[in-house]
């Protein structure tokens, strides 16, 4: 760049002195300070300023401190703009082995980056060989005049002034513990030396006698090998040949000048008498008040024998656990003293931690409960009003509304979706603190009785979503909690935990015979056992049994089995009661007349509906009421489907006939002139299947919802029954049974177990209703997961059927209203997660499709 200037000047004719003064501008204008990494684990030492740069770069503002080697001066540079802090020789103190003190004193305060330990910005030498250095500008306390103000106060007001003190005690640690850990050592320890910043800051001040234990420190030597005199010689023999330091807090080694026994352990004896002055207001080795003595009279008492004990000198107010402390800093064998200033700092720190641990505790757990508890309670209602909100928007709207029409809805979602993610980060919160507290007071009853109720909230979600890595991990973190209970709130957690649960079963007629068969994995798929069933008789009040799913069967002379499957959480009560109810609801058994062949019972009781993640449309997971109710075993068939036309055409209607046909599009759109799924004979108008042998047995396909419901009223008549299409939230529970599981078999997804994609080599497509004989649900209704998906008898919502007071409500959607209606289960085209038991449909009533057909249902009465 300089010959580039000079190329400029003389194309510009500068030249002379004009030249000279523009070069030596530049030169002054490059920063002396090499940049360095933040991090970097090798720091350098930052290249010598000349004398002349001293003068031209900073101005003296005053004298700050001076010192038996060096004075310190307030300084403005120039450069930078600011204050520093100059440190420079004394001109009596310009020896070579003082110099290279300076020189080491620079190295290492450039090696020890760490923000307790104040930054070296610049240094240089002057002609007479003194070495200078500028610093930050540290404006503050130092501890000895915090000493002074602490020992001025009495009482609570000590206590609570003594804390503070040790807690900036405790941070000054710090730098020096960074600085042990790179086996450098202070040496100079003492309250002047220790200071506290205006902003709170720490540091750790004057590293002039400072050690490399390692000697890896590389000292700047100006002159060098090819320009000067070799540096003197920086050995512990040539330039630590005194004892050095001050003396009411040098260690007993550094007093006796043992320079190889000294080590950081010495930095932690000095740390020692810091404290000790600060417990008792006078520093180890003071005279008696009103007494003076030299430097070498102290020296002299430190390698003679220890001070007076601590425990004679302190204030009243001072924790005896300080005086351990104290005298363990002070010890005066090295080994016995705290390792480092790490080791010393933590045991202040433990000090601090525990001298008020339960009142900031309790403030804690307090605090926790009333800055997040209200909060999050307010928060989830919050998402709660905005969920409903968009449902409400969202339900009155169909798939080719405009998405504009949507924005609002979807809008509310977001929001309430928002909202409970900050409820969680506020429930983190919260736990958070609580833990704290507990760091705090390990042994503290209210944070283990919160977290533990939280916990156990916690392991019935993830038994309930049947997410077994959470409850192995929410079981853990419960009993961990709940073992620092009083015996009687241990109780229920402890029951939780073993899965202790009671059964409470009455039948009508009573006597019932009841086998209880656990639920177990067989290759994943749910078997109720045989081997571990238990056999009684009703009514059962109470009855223990362990957490999990059970299969009850009921059996009584003159009347059909009924299968009754529970779920049992651990802690919990099966009581069968109905909502409003105060009794267990009976549960009826049906005589062998009031059931047919296709017929499947599913008793009145509480189940688990929706609630699965991955599932479509899935509704919340809750747990409602359902009363008993009759559903056929399988879907109506085309053999089943044909008579009823046929009837259609004898009772005059071949209109309705023709109209509730099924009819097969030529493609994948449907058409008035599509083709009829069945044969129509023009003589008789009478229907028949084309192909008998292989259609006969085949769930109908391609009917509308206006056509089901038409058959439904049909075998209404002919059996004097109450025939009509389930409700969904009846055709899950006839699917799932009662504990939330996510397939007829359990959870897993496995297409050989039903009729749907996947399940068979050849090409995809509708079976025979009797075939997969392992698509059984608990009730052992068939063909849930797969094969045709079945049209529900209401309107659809989309939050599912109305539900009061946790009963659901079955209402018909009239035959015009045009809304769409819900449809349910697999199909033979499904694949993957679109098996699963708890995913939605929604489809016009009109709709026509070679996966939807559907079955019957009826309710039954107590």
């Amino acid at each position: 760049m300089i010959e580039r200037l000079c190329v400029i000047a003389e194309r510009y004719g500068i030249g002379g002195e004009a030249l000279r003064e523009l070069t030596e501008l530049y030169e002054h204008a490059l920063p002396r300070t090499p940049t360095q990494r933040i991090g970097d684990p090798h720091p350098t030492v930052p290249a010598p300023s000349t004398p002349e740069e001293l003068k031209r770069r900073y101005i003296d503002v005053g004298l700050i401190a001076v010192g038996g080697f060096s004075e310190v001066r307030e300084a403005w540079d120039g450069h930078v703009r600011r204050c520093v802090a100059l440190k420079m020789q004394l001109p009596s103190r310009s020896s070579p082995d003082d110099c290279a003190r300076f020189r080491q004193e620079v190295t290492l305060t450039a090696q020890l980056q760490h923000p307790g330990i104040v930054p070296l910005y610049d240094w240089g030498e002057l002609p007479d060989g003194r070495i200078w250095f500028t610093m930050k500008r540290v404006r503050g306390d130092t501890i000895g005049r915090r000493i002074d103000a602490l020992h001025s106060h009495r009482g609570a007001e000590f206590v609570r002034t003594l804390r503070r003190l040790l807690d900036d005690f405790r941070r000054l640690c710090e730098p020096v513990a960074h600085a042990h850990a790179q086996r450098i050592i202070h040496r100079d320890i003492s309250p002047q030396n220790l200071m506290v910043g205006d902003l709170g800051e720490v540091h750790v001040m004057d590293w002039g006698l400072a050690r490399d234990l390692g000697g890896s420190v590389a000292v700047p030597w100006a002159g060098g090998a090819a320009s000067g005199p070799a540096a003197p010689d920086l050995s512990e023999t040539s330039v630590r040949t005194r004892v050095a330091g001050t003396p009411f807090y040098m260690s007993p080694e550094q007093a006796h000048g043992e320079i190889a026994a000294m080590g950081p352990t010495s930095d932690v004896y000095a740390f020692g008498a810091v404290l000790y002055e600060i417990l008792s207001g006078r520093p180890p080795y003071a005279p008696p008040r009103g007494e003076r003595e030299g430097p070498e009279q102290t020296i002299e008492r430190v390698q003679s024998g220890p001070p007076r004990p601590i425990e004679e000198v302190a204030r009243i107010e001072v924790p005896k656990e300080l005086h351990a402390l104290c005298r363990r800093a002070m010890e005066r064998a090295p080994a016995g003293r705290y390792a480092d200033a790490g080791a010393l700092m933590e045991a202040v720190r433990d000090w601090l931690d525990g001298a008020d641990r339960q009142e900031r505790a309790a403030r804690i757990v307090e605090d926790a409960r009333d800055a997040h508890c209200a909060r999050i309670a307010r928060m989830r209602a919050e998402a709660d009003q905005r969920r409903a909100r968009s449902r409400e928007i969202l339900d009155g709207l169909r798939s080719f509304h405009r998405a504009q029409e949507k924005a609002e809805g979807w809008r509310l979602e977001d929001e309430a979706a928002a909202i409970e993610q900050k409820a969680l980060r506020e429930e983190i919160y919260w736990t958070q603190k609580l833990r704290s507290a507990l760091n705090e007071v390990p042994d503290m009853t209210q944070a283990h009785a919160a977290l533990a109720e939280h916990y156990a909230e916690s392991l019935l979600r993830a038994h309930a979503e049947h997410d077994q890595p959470a409850a192995t991990r929410f079981a853990a973190l419960l009993e961990d909690h709940a073992r620092y209970l009083p015996e009687g709130g241990r109780a229920r957690y402890e029951a939780l935990l073993r899965g202790d649960a009671r059964l409470t079963l009455v039948t009508a007629p009573e006597g019932a015979r009841v086998a209880i068969k656990p639920y177990e994995s067989v290759g994943r798929y749910l078997m109720p056992s045989d081997e571990n069933a238990l056999t009684t008789i009703a009514p059962l009040r109470e009855f223990g049994l362990r957490r999990g799913s059970y299969l009850l069967l009921l059996t009584a002379p003159g009347y059909r089995e009924v299968r009754y499957p529970v779920a049992l959480g651990g802690d919990e009560h099966w009581d069968g009661v109905r909502p409003g109810g105060t009794a267990p609801y009976p549960i009826r058994l049906l005589r062998e007349d009031e059931l047919g062949a296709d017929d499947v019972y599913v008793p009145g009781g509480w189940f688990i509906a929706g609630g699965d993640p991955r599932a479509g449309e899935s509704l919340p997971r809750r747990r409602v009421w359902l009363d008993g109710f009759v559903i056929k075993q399988h879907p109506v068939t085309n053999a089943e489907f044909v008579a009823f036309l046929n009837t259609l055409v004898e009772e005059g209607r071949a209109a309705d006939a023709r109209r509730h046909c099924p009819i097969q599009p030529f493609g994948a759109t449907m058409s008035d002139d599509a083709p009829l799924a069945y044969l129509l004979d023009a003589r008789s108008g009478r229907y028949s299947l084309k192909s008998p042998e292989t259609e006969r047995a085949l769930p109908v396909v391609f009917v509308d919802w206006p056509a089901a419901m038409a058959y439904a009223a049909y075998w209404a008549r002919k059996t004097g029954l109450p025939w009509r299409l389930p409700s969904e939230l009846e055709w899950e529970k006839a699917a799932r049974g009662v504990d939330g599981r996510f397939m007829p078999w359990g959870d897993q997804v496995e297409p050989t177990w039903a009729c749907v994609s996947g399940s068979h080599p050849e090409r995809k497509s509708l079976m025979p209703v009797h075939e997969y004989r392992t698509d059984v649900s608990p009730y052992g209704v068939r063909g849930m997961a797969g094969n045709v998906r079945d049209w529900c008898v209401e309107r659809w919502y989309l939050d599912g059927p109305r539900v009061e007071g946790d009963v659901v409500q079955v209402e018909v959607a009239p035959e015009d209203d045009p809304a769409f209606r819900p449809a349910r289960g697999g199909a033979w085209i499904s694949a993957g997660d679109l098996m699963r038991l708890a995913v939605r449909y929604s489809e016009p009533p009109t709709r026509r499709h070679g996966v939807l057909g559907f079955r019957l249902a009826r309710q039954i009465t107590v």
